[in-house]
């Protein structure tokens, strides 16, 4: 046996500490309740709080939502729909089920990193970074995150196959391994997309470890086969392939953002000073976009010449790069960057730092010194991550951070709004609907609150004016046109009321509102 690698004893040991300080970090977060997102997702979404077949959620994409919008990650749906049979509105439950995938996502690194790294040391200290560092928490904590962890657990499961397949001399062993590593493809795709990138990191890690030989080159092309599948699959669905149609900014605006974005990663990743829900960099100044272009490219190419002499680092570097490429690239997303898409991406910080850790001399008062110093960064990951966990029980908290950190973040003020206005604090709500509208005035969802605020105010002709821009933005939006119909009903303008309600016919999401209102303006018309 390689003495570099732990016996078993050790490993199970091992393991059993990774899986206990795991579930260590999160606790304070296993009574959160459901944020954001899960409520769009999950508790007003008719396809998972009354499924009707789980076959659905693979040909019927406006199932992933209330507000049906069209995703393709049926494994995802199915995990949350069984956790609502199981724990209905209960979240210890929903909870436990990502921490566990979480805890088997820790497991797998370190099996993946004895495998690449030849080394215990260096797999404990990677999957030990992985499992403790505050980046985690928004992916493991939040339900709505859950594709991610999912299409992480199978992607680690399929790269860890394939390297046992191709260490394989017996044939039927080989091709066993390898078919099971493609359905680990599979199932991480059925999750999210984040996982087409693996047949270019298998590819990369054969190139680079100097493995690629006639086997690996079969395997490599049945891997790329299947992803083009998917690609039509995608297609035949009626998805977009690599460029959405609806974009919320230019392509090379885009890119120029999220250079800016992956710059803080980096540092959020070695330096986690502070909390976010979400990060908020446009508009970019054009010195700022230029500095992180170059920065990211002289990274670049120092992992395109570490693949030579430090073959491991190098491959950990252009793997951050892969990983990330569907989400922080040239693809324009709605959000601009959050900490849940550098939950595998960030495997490979993770790497780096322990290699740091691990290099240099093991004697004398400088290895005492540095172990220390790793011994007290990891103690501070641990006390990071269990305060950030603790914070997710109070979403205005997290709100609350996420502005401290980017005070123009419109969404996060709308959204910090709505709690308050949950709360009866009704004043300081529509302040924060009015900073969401001051940052973004093309924020339709905030536009609307901002309006009802004046509204209950009975300001009724600059209520008009929000809930007019609203529906500009967003001319088919339900909730602006219910609520919009509201003030032409108390203004006593009864048709036009009618007229914009009549428009619309289908609500997801608030079909039984809209229905309600249309009743209600019906009988206001006959008397």
């Amino acid at each position: 046996m390689n003495p570099n690698q732990a016996s078993r004893p050790r490993r199970t040991g091992l393991i059993l500490i990774l899986a206990s300080l795991s579930l260590l970090a999160f606790l304070p977060g296993l009574r959160a309740p459901f944020f954001y997102d899960d409520h769009n997702t999950i508790l007003m979404n008719p396809a998972i709080t009354s499924p009707q077949g789980y076959s659905r959620y693979f040909h019927r994409l406006e199932t992933f939502s209330a507000d049906q919008a069209r995703m393709f990650r049926p494994l995802v749906l199915i995990s949350l729909a069984l956790n609502w049979n199981w724990f209905q509105d209960q979240t210890l439950g929903w909870h436990l089920f990502n921490l566990l995938a979480h805890i088997l996502c820790v497991i797998l690194i370190y099996f993946l990193m004895e495998s690449l790294s030849g080394s215990w040391q260096m797999a404990f200290l990677s999957a030990l970074l992985f499992a403790l560092h505050p980046s985690r928490v928004e992916p493991v904590i939040y339900l709505s995150a859950r594709s991610e962890l999912l299409a992480s657990l199978f992607y680690l499961l399929a790269f860890f196959l394939f390297l046992k397949s191709q260490a394989q001399d017996k044939k039927s062993r080989e091709i066993i391994l390898a078919i099971f590593s493609l359905i680990g493809f599979w199932l991480g795709l059925f999750s999210k997309d984040i996982a087409i990138t693996l047949p270019a990191v298998l590819t990369l890690e054969r190139m680079i470890f100097r493995k690629l030989n006639r086997k690996s080159v079969f395997w490599l092309g049945v891997f790329w086969a299947n992803a083009l599948i998917y690609f039509l699959l995608r297609r035949a669905l009626g998805l977009y392939t690599f460029l959405p149609p609806a974009r919320p900014r230019p392509v090379l605006e885009n890119l120029l953002l999220q250079a800016r974005v992956i710059i803080y990663y980096l540092r959020w990743l070695v330096f986690p000073i502070h909390n976010a829900v979400e990060v908020k960099f446009s508009p970019l100044a054009p010195a700022t976009a230029v500095i992180s272009i170059i920065i990211l490219m002289i990274i670049l190419a120092a992992g395109i010449y570490l693949a030579r002499t430090r073959p491991l680092i190098g491959f950990f570097i252009l793997f951050f790069f892969i990983v990330l490429s569907p989400s922080s690239s040239v693809i324009s997303l709605v959000v601009e960057g959050n900490p849940v898409r550098v939950y595998l991406a960030g495997f490979s910080a993770f790497v780096i730092l322990a290699e740091l850790i691990l290099s240099g001399s093991s004697a004398g008062v400088f290895s005492r010194w540095k172990t220390g110093l790793a011994a007290l960064y990891f103690i501070c990951l641990l006390i990071l991550s269990l305060s950030w966990a603790s914070a997710w029980q109070s979403p205005g908290k997290l709100w609350r951070e996420t502005i401290k950190n980017f005070p123009e973040h419109s969404r996060a003020h709308n959204n910090l709004g709505i709690i308050l206005e949950s709360k009866g604090n009704l004043d300081q709500a529509k302040l924060e609907y009015f900073s969401a509208v001051k940052h973004n005035p093309e924020n339709p969802s905030a536009l609307v609150n901002y309006a009802r605020m004046l509204f209950a105010q009975e300001e009724f002709d600059r209520a008009e004016i929000y809930f007019r821009k609203a529906l500009l933005l967003e001319p088919w939006s339900c909730t602006t046109r219910i609520n919009y119909s509201q003030l032409l009903i108390t203004t006593g303008r009864l048709e036009e009321a009618k007229q914009l309600l009549d428009e619309v016919s289908f609500c997801p999401g608030y079909q039984a509102e809209l229905d309600r209102q249309k009743k209600r303006l019906t009988d206001l018309l006959k008397n």
